[in-house]
């Protein structure tokens, strides 16, 4: 953060992040890190017995694996383990063969190397680029999540080859990661790490033969306290890079707050702040207002993380807290459609805390069992299959009679503060966002997508949002995904519904009122405004309004545009990958396998098919198709298209 972006805050953040710019000057200057690097490697190797202080995170009850009778657990760790022994790395939703000694600091898809240096000199959004080299690989593979694995197999298997590969692992990368001086070092980076390896030390305080890699672990994991402390993301709005420097230091603080001094500071911030800061982050109704399914999920992991610990460390939670907790599981189950999978709204960066469970990433189900246990509540769990992060959390025999909740008959939920409504029930789902940009009016990880929506008719998605297929990687693209040409709503005159702001900036301009939702012998009816093309010259006023037939899942939606003037009028549907469009004269037959789907749309407007990339995870991007409706109009008009699955004799 420059001195112009400080200086732009309000007082207590501009304190407090100039004594923060300042102090980090002045630890570069006197070669501190290297310093205080030293230090507390002397402080470790002087140190008998090893320090084993637990985080809490994991129950008592829990013994590792060994003695649990749940082969289908067991298959899955031994063969994610293997994968990761062989070279088989998984980065994000693919695996990458890396091979050893890896390189910490490269983009290896493109053969790019950031060189070590203080980590404040680094500098990621380049515009024009030759290559399209991506930081958040270097940063996923150093999070060193797939290290989780190796040493839940060595609780089976005893091999002493995983010890050694999780050792020798761990040491390269202190050794290749200096403290402060590599691309590695980076707050929510160090957060995010600092999570996992205390996972990974856990699993391992279970075996006395792991001894030295728990002194090493002790040792990393105080650097990266120390590293941490000294550089929390603490801004006027704050989202989940401080949740997780929160998260990571009351873990931190947990462990070593008996061994090393300065850890206690470290757990006392961290419990003053948790609880308001969740109150600032979740609306009333449980939505993130980061405005992103993956990011809410991300959150979620980490609050129920803090709130666990808390608990355990006897601290009484208030009840406000609490229900607001819940109100958040429960939008996260409510979002989850019948496959089992969430949709893709806003960025996405594909993080987990939990994401070695053997699901697929955009699947949540892991984050509802572990919410369904600590509020002992069955209807939040929505799967049947048990996740190790459950038993090592919860201990088995909590875990061991979970059962799955699964949907029946309708189910209509309206999130009037959080800005989202969903109906969905075994095999169809939709889902529209009726609420504003994000993060107090920012936009940060929300996209340009209000009155978007998804559709799943049939058990088949059909109308899709595109997702976030990259952000460092090529800044056009990611900017041009969070467009609102990219979403499934209106456009004037190809302009935005608000203009965007730099890399990760919307304006508040595009703000929903009259929006109603009811539902009325069988259709559910939502109508909304927004302001957004109010600031053109012709000042326009557009509603959208959506009716669903709460049976078929039949959706008919109509625009209408209130202007004084000409226009060129632009509706956007974007399919999922495995849809095959034929344009007819108005009507598109939309085909997923032996189903087939009519979108008819009035007769004022042509319908053209375009490509566009589909980005389900991040760093993938699939070619979708989309369907355009270009319409001029020369005075107030009233657009409508339906979509529908057509009966076979159609």
């Amino acid at each position: 953060m420059t001195i112009k972006t400080i200086l732009s805050k309000p007082i207590p953040v501009i304190w407090f992040r100039l004594v923060q710019l300042l102090r980090l000057k002045a630890y570069h200057k006197t070669n501190f890190w290297d310093k205080i690097a030293i230090s507390i490697s002397n402080k470790l190797n002087t140190s008998d017995p090893v320090w084993k202080q637990r985080s809490l995170l994991f129950t008592p009850d829990f013994s590792g694996y060994e003695k649990i009778d749940l082969e289908t657990i067991k298959e899955h760790i031994r063969n994610s383990s293997e994968t990761i022994l062989k070279g088989n790395i998984p980065i994000f939703d693919s695996t990458h063969k890396l091979g050893k000694p890896f390189d910490w600091h490269s983009d290896w898809r493109v053969n790019y190397k950031w060189e070590n240096r203080y980590f404040k000199e680094y500098s990621f959004y380049e515009k024009e680029k030759s290559l399209e080299y991506d930081v958040k690989f270097p940063w996923e593979l150093s999070r060193l999540s797939f290290l989780i694995p190796v040493a839940r197999h060595y609780l089976i298997d005893h091999k002493t080859k995983n010890l050694e590969y999780l050792y020798q692992t761990l040491i390269d990368w202190k050794q290749n990661n200096p403290l402060a001086y590599s691309v590695n070092w980076y707050p929510m980076e160090v957060s995010i790490r600092i999570i996992n390896l205390i996972q990974l030390r856990e699993l391992l305080l279970l075996k006395e033969e792991a001894d030295n890699i728990i002194n090493l672990l002790n040792e990393i994991l105080i650097l990266h306290g120390v590293f941490l402390w000294r550089n929390i993301e603490y801004t006027d709005v704050r989202g989940n890079h401080y949740t997780a420097n929160l998260t990571a230091l009351l873990l931190l603080g947990t462990i070593f707050k008996g061994f090393y001094k300065e850890a206690k500071k470290w757990q006392n911030y961290a419990l003053n702040k948790v609880e308001s800061e969740f109150h600032l982050q979740f609306v009333e109704d449980g939505v993130n207002f980061e405005k992103s399914t993956p990011y809410h999920r991300l959150v979620l992991e980490l609050y129920l993380i803090c709130f666990l610990s808390m608990q355990r460390l006897g601290i009484t939670i208030q009840s406000a807290t609490n229900e607001l907790l819940r109100h958040a599981c429960l939008f996260t189950k409510d979002y989850m459609k019948p496959n089992s999978l969430s949709p893709i709204i806003g960025d996405n960066d594909s993080a987990s805390i939990f994401q070695n469970d053997g699901l697929a990433l955009n699947n949540h189900e892991n984050l509802l069992q572990l919410a369904s246990l600590f509020f002992n509540e069955k209807k939040i769990n929505s799967t049947s299959k048990i996740c190790p992060s459950a038993i090592e959390i919860f201990g088995l025999g909590k875990v061991k009679n979970i059962s799955d909740n699964p949907l029946k008959g309708l189910q209509f939920s309206c999130y009037d503060k959080g800005g989202y409504t969903i109906a969905k029930d075994q095999n169809n789902f939709f889902m529209v966002d009726v609420g504003e940009v994000g993060m107090n009016g920012r936009g940060g990880h929300g996209h340009n997508d209000l009155y978007s929506f998804e559709l799943m008719i049939d058990g088949q998605d059909l109308i899709v949002d595109p997702g976030c297929y990259t952000y460092t990687g090529d800044l056009r693209l990611k900017n041009e995904m969070k467009s609102s040409n990219y979403h499934n709503i209106l456009t004037i005159d190809n302009e935005e519904i608000a203009p965007l702001l730099g890399d990760w900036g919307i304006a508040d301009m595009a703000k929903p009122y009259d929006v109603v939702i009811n539902q009325n012998q069988g259709e559910i009816h939502i109508s909304g405004k927004h302001d957004g093309y109010k600031r053109l010259e012709d000042s326009i006023e557009y509603q959208r309004i959506f009716s669903l037939d709460e049976d078929s899942f039949r959706l008919s939606c109509s625009d209408i545009v209130k202007c004084k003037s000409g226009h060129k009028v632009t509706r956007h549907l974007h399919f999922a990958e495995n849809v095959e469009l034929k344009v007819q004269e108005n009507c598109v037959v939309a085909s997923i396998g032996k189903s087939s789907f009519s979108i008819t749309f009035d007769g004022y407007s042509t319908a053209e098919e375009e490509h566009y990339w589909l980005s389900h995870n991040y760093g993938h991007k699939v070619a979708s198709k989309k369907i355009v409706f270009q319409t001029e109009i020369i005075e107030t008009s009233k657009l409508h298209f339906t979509i529908q699955k057509q009966s076979l004799d159609e």
